[in-house]
């Protein structure tokens, strides 16, 4: 794999998308983020709040765990920077849509235009 290919943004994760699956599945699964703080041996969750608002994603032993603890994969978890159109089409309701479309003119602004 050449380094040319390694940095297209399709191959980077969208932090922000991912923080708000965890978010979902551990509310999905009826888990206190207490409750998956334990479960992961940590000593405070301030590190689950920091995944779940985008901030760095857990070590690749956390997230491993957790998806264990949520019974997925932890592809399931892992959610890849894709291009708006795709977001918008799976949003259900229009404020999630208004805050989709917000979140990706802000990654426009940025430079990862198509």
């Amino acid at each position: 794999m050449t380094n040319e290919k390694i940095k297209t943004k399709e191959s980077t994760i969208d932090l922000i998308m991912t923080g708000q699956v965890v978010k979902r599945e551990i509310k999905k699964q009826g888990y206190t983020i207490r409750e998956i703080q334990k479960k992961l041996g940590l000593s405070c969750p301030q590190p689950i709040y920091r995944w779940i608002r985008g901030r760095p994603l857990p070590s690749v032993d956390n997230l491993y765990m957790l998806s264990r603890i949520l019974g997925l994969t932890v592809d399931d978890l892992i959610v890849p920077r894709q291009s708006q159109a795709w977001i918008l089409q799976k949003a259900c309701n229009m404020k999630f849509r208004i805050r989709m479309w917000a979140y990706f003119e802000g990654i426009n602004a940025d430079g990862y235009d198509e």
